[in-house]
């Protein structure tokens, strides 16, 4: 992929139309892989991560993060052939979820984020209400009323994205606004956020092929001063005080809906 990003083309692109042909390139094909887990899935999201993790260089939470991702890309397709019970398959997918989240939270913690802590753990607590169906070749997640589920995901986006912007230099977290519009566009294509969580897994290992193998190019085309100081206004605490508690109005919205 660094060969094609030498391309004088690829090198003249816009940073703004590099991040929409991003982001539909990663919605696109989350959508295509979460309803071909074999046939797409396999060369997708199981080649190519393992190919990225032996012969790439990354951080220890890319490494992390796309290892476990590239685990429960590889489960399903067991689930689909019947090797490994699929009802099985989605309750590892919210303890995967969680331990995700957990593993964010705990980042956050060391770096003295307390407001994106109280919300990580309260996302891991509301993570109970989520149902998950099992589907013969895909699954969906959902809760009491598709309302509450909004609620969950909008939480969690603003929640990853302030973690991302701890995480991540400016210039990623810019690149991770497409890879968090990914999983949104997908669900607004299909009419149904219980959708979501398969396009966030499948969206979320696609993007971390793209970043590790293309890391200085992204860190290169989308380097802004103004983006950067937008990054470093959010991260002001008055800012992420408004945020959680956005965060945490939702979740109890979330978690109402689901008791009513």
């Amino acid at each position: 992929m660094n060969k094609l990003t030498n391309k004088p083309w690829f090198k003249s692109v816009s940073p703004f139309v590099l991040l929409v042909l991003l982001t539909a390139l990663m919605t696109s094909l989350s959508i295509l892989t979460s309803y071909e887990p074999i046939w797409a899935n396999v060369p997708i999201n199981i080649i190519m991560p393992i190919v990225v993790l032996l012969k790439l260089k990354s951080v220890f939470f890319e490494k992390l993060k796309l290892s476990t991702l590239l685990l429960m890309r590889i489960l399903i397709v067991f689930s689909v052939l019947n090797i490994f019970p699929g009802d099985l398959y989605v309750k590892i997918i919210l303890i995967f979820l969680c331990i995700n989240i957990l593993e964010a939270t705990l980042t956050d913690l060391k770096r003295k984020k307390y407001c994106n802590v109280v919300t990580g753990i309260v996302l891991i607590a509301t993570i109970f209400f989520i149902n998950i169906e099992w589907l013969d070749y895909y699954y969906l997640a959902s809760s009491k009323g598709s309302l509450g589920m909004i609620f969950w995901i909008i939480a969690y986006t603003i929640w990853n994205w302030i973690f991302v912007t701890n995480e991540f230099s400016p210039s990623i977290a810019k690149f991770h606004l497409g890879v968090l519009a990914a999983p949104l566009l997908g669900i607004l294509f299909n009419f149904n956020p219980a959708l979501w969580l398969i396009f966030r897994g499948n969206s979320l290992t696609i993007a971390g092929i793209i970043q590790i193998s293309n890391k200085e190019y992204l860190e290169e085309k989308f380097a802004s001063d103004g983006f950067s100081k937008f990054v470093q206004a959010t991260a002001k605490k008055n800012i992420q005080i408004i945020l959680m508690i956005i965060n945490l109005a939702l979740l109890s919205g979330m978690v109402i809906i689901s008791l009513f």
